[in-house]
């Protein structure tokens, strides 16, 4: 959902995956807790991240990404385009970061509770951003990192942020 030039989530925004389209929040963290429950022995990680494309305007595609370690994965998106092109990097990644933000609070502190009683401590819930200690976002690391730990969550940068820098960036450029 688009909320003036950001991007805001709430419990009416609208996700897909390959099987279906058009799931709140509450049917994703549903298919989430099923997809745990058919195997309660595995550990997951449960990945959040936001990847962007500019185009006509900035395409935003921001993921959830579920993974039963060495097993599969489960996956959900949501798209939101700004009509203006986005070109200062810093206000891309910017708005990256916030979008994984908004998403990740989400998951209030009793999803991610009733995830850890369902599997035990066999779960890690990861923040991932779209910047890496090669290229020019290398610049933003220390800033971005900083703010997502200030929020009490866990960062992961390239080449560890595959949320962001592999799942949503497919999905920016088939879109």
């Amino acid at each position: 959902m688009l909320l003036g030039n950001s991007i805001y989530f709430d419990h009416s925004t609208l996700f897909r995956n390959s099987q279906r389209d058009n799931m709140t929040f509450a049917e994703v963290y549903e298919r989430i807790l099923e997809f745990i429950k058919e195997d309660l022995g595995s550990p997951y990680r449960v990945s959040i991240g936001t990847d962007s494309q500019v185009g006509a305007g900035t395409v935003f595609v921001s993921c959830i990404h579920v993974h039963k370690i060495g097993k599969g994965a489960i996956g959900f998106l949501h798209k939101t385009q700004i009509p203006r092109q986005i070109k200062s990097l810093r206000e891309k990644i910017y708005l990256e970061t916030c979008a994984t933000l908004q998403l990740s609070y989400m998951f209030e502190q009793g999803h991610i509770d009733e995830i850890r009683r369902t599997v035990g401590k066999n779960v890690d819930f990861e923040f991932h951003i779209d910047i890496g200690t090669n290229g020019e976002t290398k610049a933003l690391i220390n800033e971005m990192v900083g703010m997502v730990k200030g929020l009490s969550f866990k960062p992961k940068i390239k080449p560890d942020s595959y949320c962001a820098s592999c799942f949503a960036d497919r999905y920016t450029r088939a879109m």
